[in-house]
Parts: C-alpha cells; sequence; structure tokens
C-alpha cells in the first residue's frame, strides 16, 4: 500500500470496540477518528486510542480526512449511515445486518456500485478459521455429498441489543453460513419464532432450510444461560462437529459395508468409526475481516462478502 489508509469507526458498543482496537493494531492504517452517540464514550476511546472523538458523524466528516469506515451502530442506523458514508466517497464496513430492510440494502449497493466503493458486511463467521477449514474439508470431498447441516447459536440476552430480534443478532449469521458452505440459496424456507422470556421481540427462533435435497437446521435463541456456537455436518462418507468458539472441529469417517439380503433389500452396516482433531490454525476472525477489506480497497478487489450476498442473508432472516 502506498500510503496508509486513514480510517474512522462509528459506533463503540460491543463489537466497535474491537474494530477500534484492531485498527490500531494494524501498521498500515491510521486510526483518525472514532464516533459514538454518547460524548464520554467517545472520548474515553480517542484519549485511549490516540485519535480524534466525535458524536456526529456529519462533524467528523467536514474535519477529517477519511478513506475508509466501519459503522457498528445499532442496527436501525446501519442504512443513514451508510449513505452517508458512501456519499462522502468512502469504502464502507458495515456490521451485520447490512440494513434493516432488503431494500434499504439494495440501494446501499447501488449508490457503492455507482461509486466504485467497497462496501463488505460483518459476516464475521466467514473468517472463522474453522469454518474456513471445513470449506477445504467439503471441497476435497471427504465428507461425500452433504446431507445435512445443524447449528446452534445459544446465549444469553445480550443487554446492549434493543432494536432487533434474534433472527437478525443471530440466525443472519447461520444462514449465511450454510449458503456458503452449500454454494447456493435455499429454495424453500420453514420455521417458528417465540417470545419465551421477553415480551417485545423474539428471543427464540428454529429455522429449517430447504436447499432441494439438502437440509439445513438452525437453533438460535437468548434464553440459554451459557454461548453455544456449534456446527454439526453430515454427509455420505462422514460427519464433522465444529466449535466457533474453541476453533475446533473433528471428523468421523463413515466406515461401513453394503449388502442385499435374499430379496434384493439394501442393508448397510456401520462400524465403528475414529474421533479424528483437524488441525486449525487459529487467528482472530474480526482482525482477519479487516485486513481483507483493507487488502480489496488496497487491490480494487471484490470482498468475501459482498452487499448481495449480506442483503440475501437479511431477506431470509426477516421472513419470520
Amino acid at each position: 500500500m502506498s500510503k496508509k489508509l486513514n480510517v474512522a469507526v462509528i459506533g463503540l458498543g460491543n463489537m466497535g470496540r474491537h474494530h477500534v482496537r484492531n485498527y490500531s493494531e494494524i501498521e498500515k492504517v491510521n486510526l483518525v477518528a472514532v464516533c459514538d452517540a454518547n460524548p464520554q464514550i467517545a472520548q474515553e476511546f480517542a484519549q485511549k486510542y490516540n485519535c480524534q472523538f466525535y458524536t456526529n458523524p456529519d462533524e467528523m466528516f467536514q474535519k477529517e480526512k477519511i478513506d475508509a469506515v466501519t459503522i457498528a451502530a445499532p442496527t436501525v442506523f446501519h442504512y443513514e449511515i451508510a449513505k452517508k458514508v458512501i456519499q462522502q466517497g468512502l469504502h464502507v464496513l458495515i456490521e451485520k445486518p447490512i440494513a434493516d430492510t432488503p431494500a434499504k440494502a439494495d440501494e446501499l449497493i447501488d449508490l457503492a456500485k455507482k461509486q466504485n466503493l467497497i462496501l463488505t458486511v460483518g459476516h464475521i463467521e466467514r473468517f472463522n478459521p474453522a469454518i474456513l477449514k471445513l470449506k477445504e474439508i467439503i471441497k476435497q470431498n471427504l465428507l461425500g455429498k452433504i446431507s445435512t447441516i445443524k447449528t446452534r447459536r445459544l446465549s444469553p440476552m445480550p443487554h446492549q441489543i434493543k432494536d432487533a430480534n434474534v433472527m437478525i443478532d443471530l440466525a443472519v449469521h447461520d444462514i449465511d453460513i450454510c449458503s456458503y458452505l452449500l454454494d447456493k440459496q435455499p429454495k424453500q424456507v420453514y420455521g417458528t419464532l417465540e417470545k419465551t422470556l421477553l415480551t417485545d421481540r423474539a428471543d427464540s427462533a428454529n429455522i429449517l432450510l430447504d436447499y432441494a435435497g439438502q437440509s439445513c437446521f438452525v437453533e438460535v435463541n437468548w434464553i440459554t444461560p451459557l454461548k453455544i456456537r456449534t456446527l454439526c455436518i453430515t454427509g455420505s462418507k462422514g460427519y464433522a462437529e465444529l466449535d466457533y468458539i474453541k476453533q475446533e472441529i473433528y471428523l468421523y469417517e463413515s466406515n461401513y459395508t453394503e449388502t442385499k439380503d435374499q430379496n434384493n433389500l439394501q442393508t448397510i452396516v456401520f462400524n465403528p468409526s475414529e474421533k479424528k482433531a483437524i488441525e486449525v490454525k487459529k487467528t482472530e476472525p474480526l482482525k482477519s475481516e479487516i485486513l481483507h477489506f483493507l487488502n480489496c480497497i488496497e487491490n480494487k478487489t471484490t470482498p468475501i462478502v459482498t452487499g448481495k450476498m449480506a442483503r440475501d442473508a437479511l431477506e431470509i432472516a426477516l421472513k419470520f
């Protein structure tokens, strides 16, 4: 990169603070400003990371020379802020979801395309090294034909989320990952949403994604007293278990024999299968995501997570 990019972060909540930390650790960028509606929080971050602080993005755009922005504000503000960022001619990484409606997402995608800007969305699990390794396993045909994927994304209610339900906060991750692993979009979507502890928003959901011959089951909730992030995948040649948090994969290769009886009825006899730990080089997914964003700007390449991919996951999540 011939010169360092000047970057800023808007929104200093749970994810925004980690974007700030990562940008501050990356040598090829200058973290020039942070922006948050809470002046005390904004000032604290500015002092800690030696940058300017603002409570209004418009003022920040007027006073600072910026090349790229992360938007980590609440979902309801994504469209409004992202539109301003793009109109300023700045590259943008929007924390998921891309917006609160597909129509707004479409507008942002079109605006960025017209200005030849990089727009990507923080579907962070795409950069989890365990998912990347699982994708390799699938490509190597070690699992054979994929039959089912089952994901569980469970945790207590996050206190900072006030404007989204469990589908937008959690399920959108797994919807995107299932489509990524299978390289296609579902043909049909079914599911149920429940208000188990909350009364104003769904805090529990069970979703079936029908990929025409392959099925994905997504379980998400904010009612489990511990954090669980797992994925299990079954194929004709084997079975794999993945833990997002530990960044671990265990593979079980199918070992069976096929016979037919005197009536020509088929019988499959399974023999014991060894549990095999798959080596995964552990990394921080967010840092990988940010570095990829910066590389796309530098090389003018298409991001791994495009605006359309994020829009498609959002549309499915909003069906319920």
